[in-house]
């Protein structure tokens, strides 16, 4: 979906939502009074419409958001896992000898402040941070560039950090894949298509009271809506109410900046 559907107040989203799918099951309703009579009874329509408003709920709503979950969970996960590495490296490039390790430290630290202030705010926005990907390849050719001393406990040191460099972009790579999200492109097409299909449906409903009949008709397009906001929120989870933070690095941040105040002193 585009960025500013995530820019939305939470219940205009909602609001705007319901409207969307209660115009389609108006369109529906119409055409159901219009042509309905000269193709079949109704019973046999509604028994159609609640067999398809069923498999919509149950199949589609269900799988989505329990898919759309499970990646909210996965992102948390490689997030608490990029800053644990970087807490790591930190501790590896302590323990190095070389004047050195201090210039690499501060890039260390220039880049995990980058992350916090200016990565996260333009993921919240749908777009990537150029000055927080220049600090991570400053980073990563300093490390590179570094000459361990000629000893055995220096050389294993050493190649323990570039083990973690290593883990470090992996997941790295891993979290800012969540960026774009899964509905893109042909699966967005055809995610539209099967709300448009369950809305157009739940319009054939009919009662006897009017009434009634529009409030099964809202009734279910509310649930539709709601399901279709919740999906489509937690689709791209760094934007929008749903959207994921950056407590795990400010976290890290802090730790570190706590151990640097004892290695002052």
């Amino acid at each position: 979906m585009p960025a500013w559907f995530y820019s939305l107040p939470i219940y205009f989203a909602l609001v705007s939502t319901f409207i969307f799918c209660n115009l389609i099951s108006l369109v529906g309703h119409f055409f159901s009074h219009r042509f309905l009579f000269r193709v079949d009874s109704n019973d046999v329509v509604n028994k159609v419409v609640w067999q398809t408003i069923l498999f919509f709920t149950t199949i589609f709503i269900t799988f989505w958001i329990a898919t759309n979950w499970s990646n909210l969970g996965q992102l948390e996960l490689t997030s608490i896992r990029e800053a644990t590495t970087i807490e790591q490296l930190y501790n590896d490039l302590d323990s190095l000898e070389s004047d050195q390790r201090k210039s690499i430290e501060q890039n260390l630290f220039n880049y995990l402040n980058s992350v916090i202030e200016d990565e996260y705010p333009n993921l919240s926005a749908g777009k990537l941070n150029q000055k927080t990907t220049a600090m991570y390849r400053t980073l990563v050719l300093s490390i590179y560039e570094y000459t361990p001393a000629k000893n055995m406990a220096e050389e294993m040191r050493y190649h323990r950090i570039l083990e973690q460099l290593s883990q470090l972009s992996n997941y790295r790579e891993d979290r800012l894949n969540y960026l774009e999200g899964n509905l893109r492109g042909p699966l967005l097409v055809f995610f539209l298509v099967m709300i448009i299909i369950g809305c157009f449906w739940t319009g054939f409903v009919k009662t006897k009271s009017l009434a009634f009949t529009l409030f099964i008709i809202m009734s279910q397009n509310l649930i539709i809506s709601s399901s279709c906001w919740l999906i489509l929120e937690m689709d791209k989870p760094f934007q929008g109410e749903l959207s994921a933070d950056n407590s795990a690095f400010i976290t890290v941040r802090q730790e570190l900046q706590y151990f640097t105040k004892l290695h002052s002193k």
